[in-house]
């Protein structure tokens, strides 16, 4: 990860993030001695806040989850003693999501996920393919 974000500018930077960012579709995956793990796909994301006072001071937590009160998918991520911060920038130069490496080294890893439509064409093409009366 490159592109450290100083961390007295986390919680400005980590809350406009969360704005700029509302209900994309995320992976969450932590890499560390064990490998990767993925701990979710698909799910909207909600925002990330950092902890900088309190029993949680140097905390980061993601906060991912359904769009609506009847929707029940929710996942809360808890990074303890965050060292590092970073903004993953696609190859256009867009935000695809963060990193945050903890004091023991392990990876934690937001990525904004593409979800795929069903294109137009494949539906025109089956009404011409389909015999007419």
């Amino acid at each position: 990860m490159s592109g450290f974000i100083e961390q007295d500018q986390w919680k400005a930077f980590l809350d406009e993030f969360s704005k700029r960012n509302q209900l994309r579709p995320t992976r969450l995956e932590v890499v560390g001695e064990v490998g990767a793990q993925e701990e979710e796909e698909f799910l909207p994301f909600v925002g990330v806040t950092f902890e900088p006072k309190g029993a949680e001071a140097g905390s980061v937590e993601v906060i991912l989850g359904g769009e609506t009160l009847a929707d029940q998918r929710h996942v809360e991520h808890l990074i303890s003693n965050v060292q590092r911060i970073a903004p993953l920038i696609g190859p256009t130069g867009l935000e695809e999501g963060l990193g945050f490496e903890d004091q023991d080294g392990n990876k934690t890893l937001l990525t904004f996920e593409e979800l795929l439509e069903i294109p137009e064409k494949t539906s025109q093409a089956r009404e011409t393919a389909s015999p007419t009366a």
